[in-house]
This record gives structure tokens, C-alpha cells and sequence, in this order.
């Protein structure tokens, strides 16, 4: 039996759903999330399906969390999507769940729950949601809201079709392009930044930092970025700007948090980073990352093992 025939059994075995994602949600952690919650409550309109974990402004348009209480965890199917690893997990009330599934791309380092459906290298969970639908499509229904949540999770996972992307991911976007939305429109807002995203880009531009391996970082102070006014916007626009130089090889973005420690984000061309982020309370995708650096000591240690690992490369 397969993992896709099991998650739909406990899906029809279950009347109470609970879905979780990881904590600092992307666009696929909220495609998924709401995309899933779509499809099971179109599909099985007399369960009771709830979205949880802290909300972003930029995902509104697809719907808010819901605040429950602790009980209704004691018969619940819990799923979580996009999320490699427990700690990342946002609402730690998961474990309560009487069934926990897993569904997810990244590396599955971390096995957790009572089942695993993890297709390692798939663009994104959205895109593993919507081969859900299709194997099931005799079974399942899915609106055109829920298609474009998905859309919205592939576009932003791939950075537009930039990355991770190959035959079956074009695939899947032709089969939600089937459905009645705005795919322009979830592309334009994809590449859009606010006024005040636009004056912290050129800061970010004049204070990074290359050297000759290949490596270009930026440290983001708290009060350098409240200082722009972002708003709910985010810095995740932050991301592709280093890597538009075209002598980069990989890029670091480290932004420090209220609480004083550092958010790490790690990209690269074609070098692996992701040993080195797992290194450092993080892990994701070989060329996409994410860890934490707790102070400049442990920023420095990042540097340089990223360093290293270009090092490597250029001797190969």
C-alpha cells in the first residue's frame, strides 16, 4: 500500500483535521496548508478541517488561521506540510494529534509521525498536494481557490520556474492551469516589492559583501531593517539580490532577530550547502537553506565553512 492510499484512508477515517506547516511560512508552506485544507474540505464537506500557526499579511488573500483549543487534538488526524524537521514545526501542539502524517520535499532527515509521504526533490509540498489530487481525482475535489493556494506554493518554491524545476514540475502547473484563477497574477505579485522594499534593496547592494571564492553575505542588523518600514512585506525579497551577481557561487543572507539571534538563509548556484546549515540548527535543500547563528562567533563559523566548502570545489 502506498504512502498517497494511506493519508487518504486516515483522511476518511478521521472527522477532525488538523494542518500544520513550519514556523516563518514561504509561499509553499501557506500553498500547501491552505490547498490541502481546500481539497479535504471540498472533498469530505461534513469534516472539520482547521489551519493552524501564526499568519503573514502577504498570505490574507488565502485565508487566516484558525485558534483552537488543545482538545480538539485527542482524535484528530494531524498533518504537517513543508517541514523537514520537529523543531520547525509551528504550533508544538502537533505531537497531540492521534494520527500525525508527514508530507514533504526536503530531505527527509527526520522521519516523525506515524506515517512519511516525502518525495525528496519534487519542486515543492504543493506541487506533492496536487499529484495527490490527481491520483485520487475519482475521490477528491479541488476548487479553483485551492488551485491557485498551490500555484501560488510552486511559483514561489522554484522562484518563478527558476529553480527545482524540470519536466514533472511544468506537469503540474499545466494541470492547475486548468482551473479558473489568475495565474498572471499570482506571477506579477510574485515580482513585486513595496516602495520601502525597493530603498532597503539598494542598501542591501551597497553593503554586501563578495570575496574571491565566490561567496557574497550580508548581516542585517534589527534596527537596520526596522528602519525601512517594511511593514508585513518581509525580507524575503532580500533573498535573490546577492545572487545576481554573476561571479557568486553561493550567498548568505543573516538578519537578526528581536530576540538576538540571527535567521540564516543560504542559496547557491550549484555548490551544497545544506550539510553546513544542518550544522547549524537548520538544514532544506542541497542549493536552499536555512539555519540560525546565535551571535557574530557563530556567524563567522557559517562563513567560513561555506568558504571551505567553495574552497573544495574550485581544487576538484
Amino acid at each position: 500500500m502506498t504512502a498517497e492510499t494511506v493519508i487518504l484512508e486516515q483522511i476518511k477515517k478521521h472527522d477532525t483535521i488538523i494542518i500544520h506547516r513550519h514556523q516563518r511560512p514561504d509561499p509553499d508552506a501557506f500553498g500547501a496548508q491552505f490547498g490541502l485544507a481546500d481539497l479535504i474540505q471540498n472533498s469530505f464537506p461534513e469534516k472539520k478541517v482547521y489551519t493552524v500557526g501564526k499568519m503573514q499579511h502577504s498570505a490574507l488573500w488565502m485565508g487566516t488561521m484558525d485558534e483552537i483549543e488543545d482538545q480538539l487534538y485527542e482524535d484528530a488526524l494531524v498533518i504537517v506540510v513543508d517541514t523537514a524537521n520537529t523543531p520547525r514545526v509551528d504550533d508544538q501542539r502537533w505531537e497531540q494529534g492521534a494520527t500525525i502524517v508527514k508530507i514533504d520535499h526536503h530531505p527527509n532527515e527526520e522521519p516523525y509521525g506515524d506515517y512519511n509521504w516525502v518525495i525528496e526533490g519534487a519542486s515543492s509540498t504543493s506541487a506533492i498536494i496536487f499529484s495527490f489530487y490527481q491520483q485520487f481525482k475519482n475521490e477528491l475535489a479541488l476548487s479553483n481557490s485551492g488551485a491557485s493556494y498551490l500555484y501560488n506554493g510552486i511559483v514561489g518554491d522554484t522562484g518563478r520556474f527558476l529553480y527545482a524545476t524540470n519536466a514533472k514540475t511544468m506537469e503540474v502547473v499545466a494541470g492547475l492551469m486548468e482551473f479558473d484563477f489568475d495565474w498572471f497574477k499570482i506571477n506579477q505579485m510574485m515580482d513585486t516589492i513595496s516602495p520601502a522594499a525597493a530603498k532597503m534593496s539598494g542598501y542591501v547592494l551597497s553593503n554586501m559583501q563578495m570575496n574571491d571564492l565566490g561567496l557574497n553575505y550580508i548581516i542585517l542588523k534589527h534596527d537596520v531593517v526596522e528602519s525601512f518600514e517594511l511593514g508585513d512585506f518581509g525580507t524575503a525579497f532580500v533573498v535573490p539580490l546577492l545572487g545576481k551577481v554573476n561571479t557568486m557561487k553561493a550567498w548568505i543572507i543573516f538578519e537578526e532577530q528581536e530576540e538576538g539571534f540571527y535567521r540564516v538563509r543560504m542559496r547557491s548556484r550549484d555548490v551544497v550547502i545544506n550539510k553546513v546549515a544542518a550544522r547549524h540548527g537548520g538544514g532544506g535543500h542541497p542549493f536552499a537553506s536555512g539555519a540560525l547563528a546565535q551571535d557574530q562567533t557563530e556567524i563567522n563559523t557559517i562563513i567560513d565553512e561555506v568558504n571551505a566548502v567553495l574552497e573544495t570545489t574550485i581544487n576538484e
